[in-house]
């Protein structure tokens, strides 16, 4: 247990910080704009890969022990709303370009053009998207990552400590977000969230209500 929580804290802080806007300000003070524009994502990215991979690798070799397993029928329906959490998930994606987001288009931009542009990392500004599955949660991404983790129809030592501390870690993100974004767009964002709910679908909210 406390192996695992070791393990996901360590690939948590290298995603914290080289995802915070203190350490992207230092990088561009000393790395200059041309890196961050360019390259900044793109290896953002590729670390984030790498570094979950590994995380992925060490935990699979830490001992474990089975707490409860669901049965078949359950199984599948839990399976099932798994799939469902990342295929809505998924749909967050087509309301960005995958491929800026990961960093790639940045750099073939410059490397064949020769050009930079966006924001800090080279990322296009755009306004503030409602609509979608962004008209259902205003977080749809860490919503998917609480469903895909949380309902898991086998229940471990290490798979119960991983699912606490990631569930914690993806609020925390939400947390993080709406700070952001209300710096960004102001009162636009208030209107936002009076209108959709961070996490849970309303239609939702209402039937527990």
């Amino acid at each position: 247990m406390i192996l695992t929580a070791l393990i996901f804290l360590a690939f948590a802080f290298i995603h914290s910080v080289t995802v915070s806007i203190w350490f992207k300000n230092l990088c561009n003070k000393i790395l200059g704009s041309t890196f961050m524009g360019v390259w900044y994502r793109f290896l953002y990215t590729t670390v984030s890969i790498v570094t979950a991979l590994v995380a992925i690798v060490l935990l699979s070799k830490v001992p474990d022990r089975v707490f409860w397993t669901a049965p078949w029928w359950l199984r599948a329906a839990m399976h099932g709303i798994q799939v469902a959490g990342l295929v809505f998930g998924a749909r967050a994606f087509e309301y960005m370009d995958a491929r800026e987001f990961m960093g790639i288009r940045q750099v073939w931009r410059y490397l064949m053009r020769g050009e930079i542009s966006g924001n800090i990392e080279g990322v296009s500004e755009k306004g503030l998207v409602t609509t979608g599955v962004y008209g259902i949660v205003r977080h749809p991404l860490y919503a998917a990552g609480l469903v895909i983790f949380t309902i898991s129809p086998v229940i471990t030592v290490n798979g119960l400590t991983l699912t606490v501390m990631a569930d914690l870690y993806f609020l925390f993100g939400v947390f993080i977000e709406e700070r952001r974004f209300v710096r960004i767009f102001g009162d636009e964002y208030h209107r936002y969230q009076a209108r959709v709910p961070a996490l849970i679908p309303t239609v939702l909210r209402r039937r527990r209500g």
